[in-house]
């Protein structure tokens, strides 16, 4: 029995690629009538993530690749690197938004019947002609790859070059030569991050296969610069992303990343449940992504695909005479691949897109354990009787997937069609009067960094940290640390408006960084978007900048200069001073007025510290050292403060009432003993509980 796709013969192929084409063009008319039918004829993407890649590709066009909009620095928050470059070709012919979204969908489609053709040809390499049929039929009705394959996104690109690296590994491991497999291995690499580390596992692999190569055939092992190729493409992405950016980390995974999590405490318990993670991550494989009540596989599905692993995995080892490769190295890709996935600090969002690309893999899997079966029933029978047996397994898994499929397959298109008026009506909405109505050099800054660029055609801060460097860590460090951030850019880079979910920046309405609403896109359904309301606010920065001095005045006749201050909850700021504190201290944003200034709020970003904290400063050996804290004092405190070690005091703070205080304690000089002392300071614990919360110090000498 040959595989699918290399029976000799032309009209069948060329059958077969026609029924692909076919079906794949069915599911596009019927997504694209939905659409239209809700946005009034209008072409959109269903997710706003789409439109990051557009606007990477067309600042290529336009001579400044890697800068998202003018006047930010170089990022990589285009998490695929060959992706834009595949979106080129309409913006470098300066065509509008309209057809460079219907060029991502017509590379959508394409990659969608590449990897549908793929899926049968990998599927009957490791399962037989049924291992091949149930594949393609597993793919071309699974509702999520359709939608994500549509979504704009990479996944055609990366789901393509996975299964056609997977292929060709297949094919070239038995002599160990591989001919055709670096290259596939460069497209995967480029195609998003993962891809660059599984090749690193196809590079281990081939290692291993040209070991048993050798000495199989009675050979010294050799090792040829070959060899070196699938490690190389595994660097590619990540030595690019250092010299644009100076981190082997894209600016997309900064943001995203449990890896990038700036807090230990929640990196590790991230961490320590990440086995939860992977199981949920099989458990959702196995179900077809689909999930009973409580997180369980249905009954029926979770027998129909576990006996598909377990015959996928028996039959790699037994009957020794098989016409397959055991493809037991899709194992390993794919415990690899789950761990991976897992690495998205939100990976179970947008209809599961950050696994579909792995999912084509494990649909093959499925449908190549079934089709061994098949394979087996028909050779160990007679002829008539084993065709029938044939038939018969691979109809036991169709009559278990496609009742659950068709049903979802069939909601999809109306899904999709949500979604693309959500983005329409909101993101798009927004970028359009941002570019009708702001001045030509405003900056905004955002959230959701897609079509508002792409439309609003202005330079753009992504509070989130995508597309903007520098902002990630602090985004993920807390809205306090980002409102300190964004206070302190220079002139050229500060917002002069927001285009913002508020929802996401509490407390910034009443930080009075934020004047009146001056637009607002409202969804009635949200089906997709990060809430219902995008709100357009002019920046205002009146009594928000931050200043170096005290507010409330020094005692009289102080003649003390300012040697060192250390703003809290500004990240850089912190970093300087080598700020640390037990356990981990949280941001916090908080407004008040000065007891001798009621009517004059200001807004401070600082952190709530229950134990202790500890930092160094800038000071003259030998001389006294008055430190002055600003604190909102919501509880009464006492502090035992400690300088490299030695005690310097205790430290009284009463408790204030809805106002800025800022105390002062002076250190000896004799404690003083070099140039960046550190200071230790401890809350002692009280019945009444509660904690300290420093906004700023100061430092006089």
């Amino acid at each position: 029995m040959a595989p699918v796709l290399s029976i000799p013969h032309r009209w069948i192929r060329l059958a077969l690629v026609l029924l692909v084409v076919g079906v794949a063009a069915f599911h596009a008319g019927r997504m694209f009538r939905a659409e239209r039918a809700l946005t009034g004829g209008e072409i959109s993407l269903p997710l706003d993530d789409g439109f990051i890649y557009l606007q990477y590709s067309r600042a290529i066009a336009e001579g400044h690749p890697f800068v998202y909009t003018p006047g930010n620095e170089p990022t990589t928050g285009a998490t695929s690197l060959w992706y834009p470059l595949l979106l080129l070709p309409p913006h470098l012919l300066r065509l509008g938004p309209s057809a460079c979204i219907a060029w991502a969908l017509f590379l959508g489609l394409v990659g969608y019947v590449a990897s549908a053709l793929l899926s049968a040809r990998l599927g009957a390499r490791l399962g037989g002609v049924g291992g091949g049929a149930l594949a393609l039929v597993l793919f071309q009705s699974s509702p999520f790859l359709l939608w994500g394959y549509l979504s704009g996104m990479e996944l055609p690109l990366y789901g393509t070059a996975l299964l056609a690296t997977a292929l060709a590994y297949l094919r070239e491991r038995h002599d160990a030569r591989f001919p055709t497999l670096p290259w596939w291995l460069f497209a995967l690499a480029g195609s998003r991050p993962e891809g660059a580390v599984l090749c690193g596992v196809f590079g281990l692999l081939a290692v291993y296969d040209r070991w048993r190569a050798t000495r199989r055939a009675g050979e010294t092992p050799s090792w040829t610069p070959r060899l070196l190729l699938p490690f190389a493409a595994a660097a590619l992405p990540f030595v690019i992303n250092f010299l644009v950016a100076g981190s082997i980390e894209s600016t997309s995974s900064q943001a995203k990343s449990i890896l990038a999590e700036p807090y230990e405490t929640t990196r590790r318990e991230y961490l320590t449940g990440a086995p939860l993670i992977w199981r949920d991550t099989a458990s959702l494989y196995l179900s077809l992504l689909e999930l009973g009540p409580g997180g369980r596989i249905p009954a029926e599905i979770a027998w129909t695909n576990g006996a598909a692993v377990g015959l996928f995995l028996l039959l790699a080892f037994v009957p020794r005479r098989r016409r397959w490769e055991g493809g037991l190295a899709l194992v390993p890709l794919l415990a690899v691949g789950i761990v991976l996935n897992s690495l998205a600090v939100s990976c179970f969002v947008h209809l599961l897109r950050y696994h579909h690309g792995l999912y084509t893999l494990v649909l093959v899997v499925l449908a190549a354990g079934w089709g061994r079966l098949a394979w087996l029933a028909g050779e160990r029978t007679p002829r008539v009787l084993g065709a029938a047996l044939a038939t018969i397994v691979l109809l036991i898994p169709l009559s278990v997937w496609i009742p659950r499929l068709l049903p979802e397959m069939d909601r999809v298109p109306l899904f999709y069609a949500h979604n693309c008026e959500n983005i329409l009506h909101q993101q798009v909405a927004v970028g359009r009067w941002i570019d009708r109505n702001l001045p030509k050099n405003a900056v905004v800054g955002m959230n959701d960094a897609g079509a508002i660029a792409y439309y609003g055609r202005r330079s753009t801060v992504d509070l989130v940290g995508l597309t903007s460097a520098g902002y990630a860590h602090v985004y993920r460090s807390g809205l306090a640390c980002l409102f300190e951030h964004v206070r302190r850019q220079p002139p050229d880079r500060t917002p002069t408006y927001f285009a913002i979910y508020p929802e996401w920046f509490p407390y910034w309405p009443e930080s009075g960084i934020l004047g009146p609403e001056a637009f607002r896109a409202h969804l009635d359904l949200n089906t997709i978007c990060g809430g219902t309301d995008k709100v357009v606010y002019p920046a205002s920065w009146i009594d928000v900048r931050a200043v170096d001095s005290p507010a409330l005045a020094a005692p009289p006749g102080s003649k003390r200069r300012l040697v060192d201050s250390l703003d809290v909850a500004w990240v850089d700021d912190e970093r300087r001073h080598d700020w640390s504190t037990e356990p981990e201290a949280r941001d916090v944003l908080r407004m008040y007025s000065f007891q001798d200034r009621p009517t004059r709020p200001m807004t401070d970003g600082g952190r709530v510290v229950p134990g202790s904290l500890r930092f160094r400063v800038r000071a003259e050996p030998g001389q006294d050292l008055e430190m002055v804290m600003r604190t909102d004092a919501w509880y009464s405190s006492r502090l035992r403060i400690t300088v490299d070690g030695k005690a310097a005091g205790t430290w009284e703070i009463a408790r204030s009432e809805t106002a800025w205080v800022e105390p002062r304690f002076t250190i000896p000089g004799n404690l003083v003993a070099q140039h960046r002392p550190e200071i230790r300071i401890e809350r002692e614990r009280s019945g009444a509980g509660g904690n300290l919360a420093p906004f700023r110090f100061w430092f006089y000498q």
